[in-house]
């Protein structure tokens, strides 16, 4: 979402207000001319001439803990709070305050940091000393996760995997305008928006040495935050979020968001970020169903026979990969079997996901995700 900025008169001020809020995110600007009237008319020391020029003076500011940081820029297109949310991890809302000085326009910029920034400080020093009694319960429960879910002796990819799946599996997507925004909310008390979601995800990913960052831009016709992370030498976008359907009952998680690259994440999701022209997701070695060695199914016949050993053996979970244009319907019809099902699709450049529940007398669950070759 642009700002709508706007310089008043030589004397006046104005504010930007953002915030990286849930999946609807709603960022907010307010102009006024009263709040700035207390900055100083002479340029302030820290001078920035671009973009990347602030953030680094805003990244140097929260590394020596402080919420607000003083900057000169003589354009005023580069005030731009929106850009600088979406560039830096762990900040949670900004606010500009500006006044037109010589020259150019001195600038108040104050923020919030995620959780994530003060206990990634405390987990690398080894020391919670600093941390607020909120959280120091959120940094202890990150440490009983890690600790029941991951391992040393697991690769990245296993650890990464186990993380997704725990944060899918514990965590219910609820938007209750105001306090589902963060990681306390989604590892605490169990309910979150993508911001929580994704701000824990990151936060293990860091604790695990894993490199990532995050990413904002639209999906679903709504703002929108996810995590990238890298594997090997490659990157790879992940949307827990996504990957946790709302009034979902299935007990199986789904993994269409996990690992996948720019041009699958494109399908749905839209962004403009400088980080991701550096570093795009082009991955394939880990992406999901080349890690879980899905097992490939080419005719119908084969379709017919797979479910047909699915339903006799009771298995409740079957994922695997086709390059053929096969029919659901007529596979459990020929299995023999009185079976109710529902299934779903996801799309992607070189397949489409179908997930389908199968449900007979005795409540057995047959639950097939199919990623069928386009």
């Amino acid at each position: 979402m642009k700002f709508r900025k706007y310089l008043a008169s030589l004397l006046a001020g104005a504010i930007l207000i953002t915030s990286l809020y849930g999946c609807s995110m709603p960022f907010t600007s307010d102009n006024t001319s009263d709040n700035s009237s207390e900055i100083s008319y002479i340029p302030f020391d820290n001078k920035a001439a671009t973009t990347e020029d602030i953030i680094q003076f805003i990244i140097q500011s929260m590394e020596n803990n402080n919420n607000e940081c003083d900057i000169f820029v003589a354009d005023d297109k580069l005030i731009d709070a929106n850009e600088w949310l979406t560039q830096i991890s762990g900040i949670e809302q900004i606010k500009c305050e500006y006044r037109r000085v010589k020259d150019g326009y001195n600038m108040v910029i104050t923020y919030d940091c995620w959780d994530n920034y003060a206990i990634m400080k405390a987990y690398n020093s080894d020391n919670t000393s600093q941390l607020n009694d909120r959280q120091l319960e959120l940094y202890n429960k990150y440490i009983e996760i890690l600790s029941e879910v991951t391992s040393p002796q697991k690769s990245d990819y296993e650890n990464e995997l186990a993380i997704h799946d725990y944060l899918v599996s514990h965590i219910t997507y609820i938007d209750n305008g105001g306090s589902t925004f963060n990681a306390y909310d989604a590892l605490i008390n169990g309910e979150a928006v993508c911001s929580g979601y994704t701000e824990s995800f990151k936060t293990f990913m860091d604790m695990l040495g894993i490199e990532n960052y995050t990413l904002s831009g639209t999906a679903g016709n709504q703002q929108h935050i996810w995590n990238v992370v890298k594997l090997g030498d490659d990157w790879y976008h992940v949307d827990v979020t996504w990957d946790d359907p709302v009034g979902s009952s299935s007990e199986y998680i789904d993994h269409g968001y996990f690992n996948i690259s720019d041009a699958d994440m494109a399908i749905d999701h839209t962004w403009e970020s400088a980080v991701n022209t550096a570093s795009p997701a082009n991955g394939y070695i880990y992406t999901y169903p080349v890690q879980a060695k899905l097992q490939s199914v080419n005719t119908q016949k084969e379709f017919d026979n797979y479910i047909l050993r699915c339903i006799r053996n009771r298995v409740k979970h079957i994922e695997f990969t086709t390059t053929a244009d096969l029919d659901i319907k007529s596979a459990v019809s020929n299995a023999g079997t009185q079976l109710s099902y529902a299934y779903k699709t996801t799309n992607r450049t070189n397949y489409t996901l179908y997930s389908v529940t199968f449900t007979d007398k005795k409540q057995v669950t047959c639950y097939m995700c199919l990623y069928q070759a386009l």
